[in-house]
């Protein structure tokens, strides 16, 4: 066997075993354990620290931390208002801000946010979560038996919990995972829920979770609050599981205060509130803080949970583990960063691409509504007619008649349609740029390859999945990241609470111990940083394929087939393949039949080369059987290869054995434990002289071999000689090997040329490109000059009518002032008139009173001398003694 034939070899790779812990066996066949290490946690040291302090303090310390969440809230309302934007300009809600408000204007939004979000979670989750669970095993450091076996129980356990035991995790990750985007963060709560016996996990929202002003990160903000919105039932459950103290609250009757954001996503949900709260929902604040609370003098991480209705403490609990020395804090929640910025709070799509989704909603909405304006018939109707232009309501194939005036003798002299413009195809060039614009930020090159040439080097189509992605696989690196930090809080859980009986009664065997997670963390997450899409594993097998095809002799074409098959998903791909030929530990006649018939062996160093050497030299020399014309051309090559086997490994034996003779110990472990460069330097010196004896040996062993090997070599070289009869088998085999040399070299060829026509073909592409591009600019330049234009033609008609409006504004002005001095002067020649008859009747009855004042004055008279009359007839009466017989008139007696 020469040196290439022992490199392409499997090297053998010895595991050193540890150290297994005391085990005494039981006579009912089990066994009890006797660890080293001894949990050491003290419940005390976990218990609610609320129940032994005094009402005082504690009032005192919710009213400070209410106060402190309170600012905090307010700190961050800006927050809570960009993510309720975000979720608006989803559109999902039906109540996306903007739009024209005229009956019957659309309200459709452009689907931009929704889509980058929905691609986003689906990706993140298919590489996050594949269906045999999200973890896998990792062991650093010098990798042995009982560490593989422990880190192998381990994933198989934190699998199922992920996918069986917690049915939930998947739901509350794609939750996640579809908000990431718009809130720029979330995150993952994970507890144990001591009554289930499991981990717990829960999304909590960005903006259920309060960071002070002055927190620039996450992790190491002195103040997170997370806000919890609890119904009443799970309120006493956690009261009866001794997790809050038991204190007389007040029931509330009102819904909590939601955030901007929750309320949002009510619409988008269709949920609405309740005046009645039937569920008894509270608000209850989960404050992880770094404070001193029993008066040590040292700040300690710590968790207080306050009822926001009633300000009181509910529980507050040590956040640190006993055995750790350094009091560090422990971590319950996760954040997933979509992209980071500066401050505590990572940004999402509504910081990046929010005016833009909010400019391509407004560019299509002016495109509907003036395709749904120019479509609709708005016109003006003059005066005439019995019913008016905008109280007709006239259905499609409908014909109605109006009446019009007694003049009105065409209909288009009554009606004026209102001219308006076509939607502008500049507007719509305008939202095609806006859409690429907002893509462009969180693009992915999978369109571009879908509609790509599928001939297209392997490279090149990697570079513009890499360079389409760039944007994502960051992204996705930090939701790996993320991944490994959720799952060493689930190692931690497991070490602290897991139960090795409830896992075997669960599960019906012991995947894992509790022992198994008290060490270091030896999972990480399945997915693959460096990988974030089938599209980018299906190229890169596909470029190992090529250059396993172009360089045949440097790769494992069955392992390379195997990593195809892998790829594709294909199930069960080892039935598909034929098994691969294992050469076997075998007998030197049985080898001699193994070569007479093509199957392929190897010599072993624990055989007996020289015994092996006899039986397959008798058998190659015999003319009935290893020089028969039948066996011959398959059994000689085979074999004198097998030769050289069995010499190499006789010189490798002979040499150790000679070596530990003079050593007098095993030289296998002596090579293995040998540390210093003087150590292996006596080494080779030693082997150098127990080869020099094995060298000088060698012709005396095999001073009959030299002759008979010439001699199979030219039985071989006749054999392949033109004319001699040949093995159909090997002439076969000929021919495939020449087939398959021609054809990798045809390949390779076919390779080069395609190479060179694909640059070319990018470069006319890119050529073309570009003149595409200055087309598009000079079509653009043309439209934006014809644009002007129109916008010039506009003005200057706009222009022209504003003129001939105040042409006519002053036209109307004049006459309506002419109108107005007539009016005057009417109103003067009424007053005058008016003043004249007033005169006149005034004249009137001065002559009236006149009159009848004469007429008064002569009746008076008249009586003043008929009564005069009277008195001197009734003196002359009374004189007399006689009536007269004469009438005074009217005077005092007109009667005689």
């Amino acid at each position: 066997m020469d040196e290439d034939d022992m490199d392409e070899l499997p090297e053998m790779v010895e595991l050193p075993e540890e150290e297994e812990p005391d085990v005494i066996d039981t006579e009912d066949g089990g066994a009890i354990v006797k660890l080293d290490d001894a949990d050491e946690r003290s419940d005390d040291f976990y218990a609610n620290l609320a129940e032994d302090m005094p009402e005082s303090e504690l009032g005192t310390l919710a009213s400070d931390y209410l106060d402190l969440i309170g600012k905090d809230k307010q700190a961050r309302k800006k927050r809570d208002e960009q993510y309720e934007e975000g979720l608006r300009r989803t559109g999902l809600g039906d109540d996306a801000p903007g739009g024209a408000q005229f009956n019957g204007a659309t309200k459709v939004v452009h689907p931009l946010l929704t889509e980058a979000c929905v691609d986003f979670a689906a990706r993140a989750i298919k590489e996050l979560f594949p269906p045999q669970g999200p973890v896998k095993d990792f062991n650093p450091g010098e990798p042995t038996v009982d560490k593989l076996k422990k880190a192998k129980r381990k994933t198989d356990f934190m699998n199922w919990q992920l996918t069986v035991q917690s049915p939930e995790f998947r739901a509350e990750l794609e939750q996640l995972l579809t908000q990431v985007p718009l809130g720029g963060a979330q995150y993952m709560k994970v507890t144990w829920h001591e009554a289930r016996n499991r981990p717990e996990f829960l999304f909590v929202a960005i903006d259920d979770m309060y960071l002070p002003f002055s927190a620039t990160n996450f992790y190491s903000a002195q103040r997170k609050t997370h806000v919890q919105y609890l119904t009443q039932l799970e309120y006493t459950q956690r009261v009866k599981r001794g997790m809050y103290r038991d204190v007389d609250l007040t029931p509330v009757t009102l819904e909590p205060d939601f955030s901007l954001s929750e309320k949002a996503n009510n619409k988008i949900e269709g949920r609405e509130e309740t005046s009645y709260n039937e569920d008894g929902l509270r608000t209850v604040y989960e404050i992880y803080i770094i404070a001193d609370i029993e008066d040590d003098g040292e700040a300690l991480p710590y968790i207080i949970s306050v009822d926001k209705v009633t300000s009181k403490v509910l529980s507050i609990y040590r956040n640190w583990d006993e055995l750790d020395e350094a009091k560090e804090e422990l971590q319950w929640f996760v954040e997933f960063p979509f992209i980071p910025w500066r401050g505590a709070y990572p940004i999402g799509l509504p910081h990046m691409v929010g005016g833009i989704s909010a400019a391509a909603t407004g560019a299509l909405r002016a495109l509907l509504d003036s395709a749904h304006i120019s479509n609709s018939q708005t016109m003006l109707k003059l005066k005439g007619g019995s019913k008016g232009g905008q109280s007709l309501e006239i259905q499609p194939t409908q014909v109605m008649e109006i009446e019009g005036g007694l003049a009105a003798d065409d209909i288009r002299k009554l009606i004026m349609p209102l001219p308006y413009n076509q939607p502008s195809p500049v507007l719509f060039q305008l939202l095609g740029f806006l859409v690429d614009a907002g893509k462009a930020v969180v693009r992915t090159s999978m369109e571009d390859i879908a509609d790509g040439n599928p001939n297209a080097p392997v490279g090149t189509t990697l570079a513009k999945i890499e360079q389409g992605m760039v944007v994502f696989s960051a992204i996705h690196a930090r939701m790996h990241n993320s991944m490994q930090k959720m799952l060493g809080i689930l190692h931690r859980l497991n070490a602290m609470y897991l139960e090795d009986e409830d896992i075997k009664e669960e599960i019906g065997e012991q995947l894992a111990t509790r022992q198994d997670f008290e060490g270091p963390l030896d999972v990480v997450p399945v997915s693959d940083p460096n990988i974030f899409s089938e599209a980018q594993r299906f190229a890169q097998v596909q470029a190992v394929a090529q250059r396993a095809a172009a360089l045949p002799q440097l790769y494992d074409q069955r392992a390379v087939e195997e990593r195809i098959l892998d790829t594709l998903k294909i199930p069960n791909p080892d039935k598909l393949l034929l098994p691969p030929p294992m050469p076997k530990e075998q007998n030197a006649v049985n080898e001699n039949v193994a070569a007479s018939l093509g199957r392929p062996i190897i010599a072993f160093p624990t055989q007996d080369h020289i015994a092996h050497l006899k039986t397959h030299l008798a058998y190659m020399m015999n003319p009935a059987l290893g020089q028969n014309a039948l066996i011959a051309p398959v059994y000689l090559p085979v074999m004198l290869s097998h030769l050289k086997e069995h010499i190499a490994l006789w010189y490798v034996s002979s040499v150790l054995e000679l070596a530990e003779e003079e050593a007098g110990e095993d030289v296998t472990k002596t090579m293995k434990e040998l540390k210093t460069p003087e150590a292996r330097q006596a080494f080779d010196r030693m082997l150098a002289e127990a080869s020099q004896s094995v060298v000088e040996k060698a012709p005396e062993v095999f001073a009959s071999l030299p002759p008979v090997i010439q001699q199979v070599q030219q039985i071989i070289q006749q054999l392949q000689q033109p004319g001699m009869p040949q093995d159909p088998r090997l002439a076969i085999e000929q021919q495939k090997m020449q087939i398959q040399q021609q054809d990798s070299q045809q390949r390779a060829q076919i390779e080069g040329q395609k190479m060179q026509a694909n640059m070319q073909l990018e470069q006319g592409k890119m050529q073309i490109e570009q003149q595409r591009m200055q087309l598009e600019q000079s079509k653009m330049q043309a439209n934006m000059q014809l644009e002007q234009a129109n916008m010039q033609l506009e003005q200057g008609k706009v222009q022209a009518d504003m003129q001939r409006d105040q042409q006519r504004a002053q036209t109307d002005g004049q006459k309506l002032q002419a109108d107005m001095q007539m009016e005057q002067q009417r109103m003067q020649l009424e007053a005058a008139k008016a003043q004249i008859n007033m005169q006149l009747e005034q004249m009137k009855q001065d002559r009236e009173d006149q009159r009848k004042k004469a007429e008064l004055d002569a009746r008076m008279a008249m009586n003043m001398q008929d009564n005069q009359t009277a008195m001197q007839l009734a003196a002359a009466e009374i004189a007399s003694g006689e009536r007269f017989d004469v009438s005074t008139g009217t005077g005092i007696n007109p009667q005689p």
